[in-house]
């Protein structure tokens, strides 16, 4: 999709008239409402394609026309409007004493927001923040909130941080559910905030709070203390992680179970575990290292399919730069970049604005999106039932999340997983996230891959190792990095390994690694014709029977001074494996004895990620999907609906560092299939059939131009 600009001095409105869906527009030629409660198409939303555009309302907003609001998102191209119902500030008359009135309201606006969203043909998703109150509630009844490690509130713009232990959340959340619930019913509800939150707005981070009901609540649970300082030095801590997942279930169950009371068959949205429809949100964040990570948005969405199989998930592209500067507007390009990545792996377009879309201060980023929320309408056939279709798995699961902090390999982890993540995305391999617990549970089967990568992954139990046993026994190709399942799902050290299949029995002492390197013209395995660096460490130990080595040590070379660097003669190379592999049944196991993947992400250096290439190349099934051509653009594979293949070529050289451009247009990739391949593919964004030629085992593509992405329809 490419940006369209705007007129200097077009008026925000008639940005907006500019955006006006014509042939796309949701309606059945009945009159207005008429027509909306006849079809009813907020009805069940979630079960078709959506699109939603949520209007973060701040309290002057109820001085706005709903009836334009709405009509606003309509033309748009949403299907879906978020709109504000009460926790923090109430949009409707309240009649309870704690949840302060918006004193703006003249109406009731949530109700006129409602009939003006149905009106339009759109669902209402109503949000509530119930995770803060305001100065007067905090006098009242202070120890409903937050106790911070510096012995007071967290307190942000007077505004007061809730402990999920404390009656705020646990009683008057529900209290306030309940008075809206009963009067208004929404098509889906959305939850901000709740949870034990350890910085505010600003960044500052307070720590874990300490509260008098968080002590009472924790010590009737274990019989323990609360933890004295942050982190896993603290004994109690492994049991503090699961505390706050127990309290916060706990107050989402009894949620649950008043919407089911009060609006039954509605979503509830949460990011992480849900049962109909899942929601996140992608921003910039200036206090993250630069520079700005690229695949946040694919990220997440991989992460919410994997973790919640079949269901669908969008993650909400925030227009504003950041908490401080929320009239700052992000490029039209980087919201675009976002939802080409949330496109590619089965999510749904989701714009998050402060404010209504009429009272954007800086408009140009409307129209292109616009443009993009009604090119994905026109092809909602293809987006409304997708399904992984990349052979490809990169392995994660929640209890190495949580706890592989606390062994002393965790500072590598996010690196590795991020390396790993842009090695598979830079070698053009449609991949999909594995998450563990899932497949414990059977939800995801390991059958529907031929490659696992185990980047690093320090904590593994004994029924995730045996399920990855069974895949490699059965053909499945793993590849493991660094001190993959060296401890147990809680983070505890393992005298030995629990994969049968791995090269290793168990891992040794850890060996220091830095200026180590490998030299593949020694072996067979040459993926790479420069040297391959190793850095950090070398987790090493007792090799199975049948294990070999891929790639050879070179001797040392000394680095400085530079009349020293060279190999001394007669120096022996080491003899322990640079990659090891191992044949267990059908299929192969290999483990990457260092830090590859956390190498990748530091440096960028090819032969790390031509090694993870070179490996799925040589010992798994073909790809069905390559993609030929230069330029940065990541390839992937979605089934979309039960006969065809839905594949995108995302373009990011538009990506500076942090600075998201219009990127060049492409030219001269060209997309081969093999095994079965049509004669034909189409082209959705450039609307071209391309007929393919027959060479070298595969059938070949040539693809137009790629601008932002490009999606490619053809027979799975």
């Amino acid at each position: 999709m490419q940006q369209s600009g705007t007129k200097e001095g077009a008026s925000r409105r008639k940005v907006l008239q500019g955006l006006a869906l014509t042939t796309l527009a949701v309606g059945t030629g009945l009159p207005g409402a008429a027509a909306a409660q006849a079809n009813a198409p907020w009805k069940r939303w979630w079960e078709r394609d959506y699109r939603i555009v949520q209007t973060n309302l701040r309290e002057i907003d109820v001085l706005q026309d709903p009836r334009q609001i709405a009509k606003d998102v309509k033309d748009f191209g949403g299907t879906a409007l978020v709109s504000n119902i009460g926790g923090i500030v109430a949009f409707y008359p309240t009649k309870l004493e704690y949840q302060y009135k918006n004193p703006y309201l003249k109406n009731d606006f949530v109700a006129e927001q409602i009939a003006a969203a149905h009106a339009e043909g759109l669902a209402y998703l109503g949000r509530f923040d119930t995770s803060k109150a305001l100065k007067n509630v905090y006098d009242a009844h202070p120890d409903w909130f937050v106790v911070n490690r510096t012995g007071g509130p967290t307190e942000f713009a007077g505004t007061y941080q809730a402990c999920p232990s404390g009656p705020w959340l646990q009683d008057y959340a529900l209290k306030m559910l309940r008075e809206a619930l009963t009067v208004y019913k929404p098509d889906g509800v959305f939850f901000n905030g709740v949870g034990f939150g350890q910085n505010d707005y600003a960044g500052r981070a307070l720590g874990s709070c300490v509260c008098n009901n968080c002590k009472t609540r924790f010590r009737a649970m274990y019989g323990l203390e609360l933890p004295k300082v942050e982190g896993f030095q603290d004994p109690n801590w492994r049991q503090y992680l699961e505390f706050q997942e127990r309290v916060v279930a706990d107050i989402y169950k009894r949620m649950y179970a008043l919407a089911d009371e009060l609006i039954p068959g509605v979503p509830i949205f949460r990011w992480d575990d849900y049962e109909h429809v899942g929601r996140g949100e992608v921003q910039r964040r200036v206090r993250r290292a630069a520079p700005e990570w690229p695949y946040q948005s694919g990220e997440q969405a991989r992460t919410a399919k994997a973790r919640n199989p079949g269901k669908p998930y969008s993650s909400t592209s925030t227009a504003h730069m950041d908490y401080p500067w929320r009239q700052v507007k992000e490029t039209a390009d980087y919201h675009i970049l976002r939802f080409a990545q949330q496109l590619g792996n089965g999510a749904r377009l989701d714009l998050y604005c402060m404010g209504t879309l009429a009272d954007q201060n800086d408009q140009s980023y409307l129209p292109p999106v616009s443009k993009l929320f009604k090119w994905e309408a026109a092809n909602s056939q293809h987006y409304a039932k997708t399904s992984p279709l990349g052979r490809v798995g990169l392995y994660e699961s929640e209890a190495n999340q949580k706890f592989a902090a606390a062994t002393p390999w965790a500072n590598y982890r996010g690196g590795s997983s991020r390396g790993a993540y842009a090695a598979l995305v830079d070698s053009r391999l449609p991949f999909h996230f594995v998450n563990g617990e899932r497949v414990v549970e059977g939800k995801t089967r390991l059958a529907d891959f031929d490659v696992i990568l185990a980047s690093h992954q320090l904590c593994m139990s004994d029924a995730e190792a045996a399920a990855l046993d069974a895949f490699v026994a059965q053909g499945g190709l793993l590849i493991a990095s660094g001190m993959t399942a060296g401890y147990d799902e809680k983070g505890r050290p393992r005298s030995a390994l629990p994969l049968k299949s791995f090269p290793l029995e168990g891992f040794g002492e850890p060996q220091a690694a830095q200026g180590w390197t490998l030299d593949p013209a020694l072996g067979d395995f040459r993926f790479t014709t420069n040297r391959v660096p190793i850095d950090a460490h070398y987790f090493g130990g007792t090799l199975r029977a049948g294990t070999t080595d891929l790639v050879p040590f070179a001797p040392d070379q000394r680095f400085g001074p530079p009349e020293y660097s060279y190999v001394i003669p007669g120096t022996k190379a080491r003899t322990i494996p640079g990659v090891a592999v191992r044949r267990h049944g059908k299929g192969h196991v290999v483990h990457i004895p260092w830090l590859n993947e956390w190498q990748y992400a530091r440096d960028t250096m090819p032969m790390h990620q031509q090694l993870i290439a070179a490996l799925v190349e040589r010992y798994a099934p073909a790809q069905k999907y390559v993609l030929s051509g230069v330029g940065p653009v990541e390839l992937t594979a979605l089934r979309s609906g039960e006969r065809n293949a839905l594949l995108h070529v995302i373009n990011y050289a538009g990506q500076r560092n942090g600075r998201y451009d219009t990127p060049p247009e492409l030219h001269g990739f060209r997309l081969g299939v093999s095994g079965n391949a049509p004669s034909e593919i189409r082209t959705l964004v450039s609307g071209k059939v391309i007929r393919g030629v027959a060479r070298e085992g595969r059938t070949w593509f040539e693809l137009p131009p790629i601008g932002a992405f490009e999606a490619v329809v053809l027979p799975a």
